[in-house]
């Protein structure tokens, strides 16, 4: 026999045994009457009803939780007892449901929120009902004020607004990122649900634009550098093949014909050591180099490419006498030694050259060239660093650059956690500062 039966003969026992105890009660005191049929079903109604009246006390007990069910049941006992224990029993299980499905809820809003794409949610008349601190960020809205507002009515961008009333979701679009910045977003919308909902997902593409952007200029500048010296080479060639040279013109051309090829070798070479910089794990900090050998070697390059066209000072300070640098010693001699070429192709003859290492306060180091050259005007010292880069691009063809020496330096110091610093003015010179992190330098014994 179930529950449902036992709970129902109960019940039944329990009503018949009080119509009984009435019923006898009453018999034996209507023995005294003279009546005893009468008080007999007088003493049953009356138990009966006094059952009924307690039975309904209790149901209304019960009610009276049901409508608050945050409370505590009522203490009652029999079957209404039974009915609050279960209820509250079903009513614990679904709370424990609930919680775990909030609780997976948001954990999987947590794992969309760390995505780096945004994810907003619109509801079928395109409210906000849930967006993402990174879709907050693109589209320039608040993730609590924002919910429930128009998206149309916040992000005004005409070719977000086009795409999302046009309903024809199978491509993304591309629009402005929020705050102006030059920025660029891809945005691509799905419907979910019964098909009036959507998600909207945004990419952040700016730093890829920018990629594209200066991939498209790299190649574009190489094909540049190259193709001139090429140009020069092939009108040489054909001049020496059509025309009759004499010795000395043959000579002339030859040494001109030279100096191209020269410069296309010093390209590639810069090239190669630009990938290979950028390719390469970070330097080891366990590798360590000393500071005057680096300048001895650095002095005597410089000096050779002077050719005592400028007066030249080399200068340690006392801790810098025995001061170690950890890194690759190939890179620290290219990104020092393109600073001292720089000076020397760019200071006039005669003009005055400085160059020093110091060991800082901080544990430090600083590596610095300061030339008498011509110095460079302010909106161009922040591009300097960049590939292919010249303030004077004839000027610095003429002088045997690339344009890529001061991007060969930059890569240089950020890998070995240093930074590179530029002062100058025109007409007074310049002055190139790479300082090295007290990680990366050290006093010897």
């Amino acid at each position: 026999m179930d529950s449902s039966n036992s709970w129902l003969l109960s019940r039944l026992g329990s009503r018949l045994l009080t119509a009984g105890g009435g019923a006898l009660a009453g018999w034996w005191l209507g023995r005294q009457f003279q009546h005893p049929a009468a008080f007999a079903f007088a003493g049953s109604a009356s138990a009966a009803l006094v059952f009924s009246a307690m039975d309904t006390l209790k149901g209304h007990m019960l009610l009276d939780w049901l409508r608050t069910p945050e409370a505590d049941p009522p203490k009652v006992a029999g079957l209404w007892g039974e009915v609050a224990h279960r209820v509250k029993r079903v009513q614990i299980l679904k709370d424990r449901q609930i919680e775990q499905e909030q609780a997976r809820l948001a954990q999987f809003l947590s794992a969309i929120d760390a995505s780096p794409n945004g994810v907003m949610m619109l509801d079928e008349g395109e409210q906000i009902t849930w967006i993402s601190s990174n879709a907050a960020l693109h589209f320039g809205l608040d993730p609590k004020r924002d919910l429930m507002q128009r998206v149309t009515n916040l992000v005004r961008q005409p070719a977000f607004v086009r795409y999302l009333a046009a309903g024809e979701y199978g491509e993304a679009v591309k629009c402005a990122k929020a705050g102006g910045n030059g920025g660029h977003l891809l945005i691509q919308v799905q419907r979910y649900g019964d098909g009036n909902q959507k998600v909207v997902i945004s990419q952040d593409i700016t730093e890829r634009e920018r990629a594209d952007t200066m991939r498209r200029d790299f190649v574009a500048n190489v094909s540049h550098e190259i193709r001139t010296p090429l140009t020069v080479l092939s009108g040489f060639i054909e001049t020496m093949g059509a025309l009759p040279l004499t010795e000395v013109e043959r000579k002339r051309v030859i040494e001109l014909m030279s100096q191209q090829a020269e410069r296309m070798q010093t390209l590639v070479a810069d090239l190669l050591i630009l990938a290979q910089i950028e390719g390469s794990p970070m330097p080891p900090p366990d590798r360590w180099v000393r500071a005057d050998r680096l300048m001895q070697r650095i002095e005597s390059d410089a000096r050779g490419l002077s050719r005592e066209r400028h007066p030249m000072q080399f200068t340690l300070d006392e801790q810098g006498q025995h001061g170690e640098i950890a890194g690759v010693e190939s890179e620290w001699l290219s990104a020092m030694g393109n600073l001292v070429s720089n000076a020397i192709r760019y200071t006039p003859e005669g003009g005055h050259i400085h160059v020093r290492w110091v060991n800082l306060p901080d544990g430090g180091g600083e590596f610095s060239v300061k030339d008498g050259g011509i110095g460079i005007a302010q909106e161009h010292i922040p591009r300097l660093t960049e590939r292919f880069y010249r303030v004077d691009g004839s000027r610095s063809r003429e002088t045997g650059g690339t344009g890529l020496g001061l991007s060969i330096v930059k890569h240089v110091v950020q890998r070995h956690g240093g930074e590179l610093r530029i002062s100058s003015e025109p007409g007074k010179g310049s002055t190139f500062t790479l300082t090295v992190p007290a990680a990366r330098v050290r006093l010897s014994a």
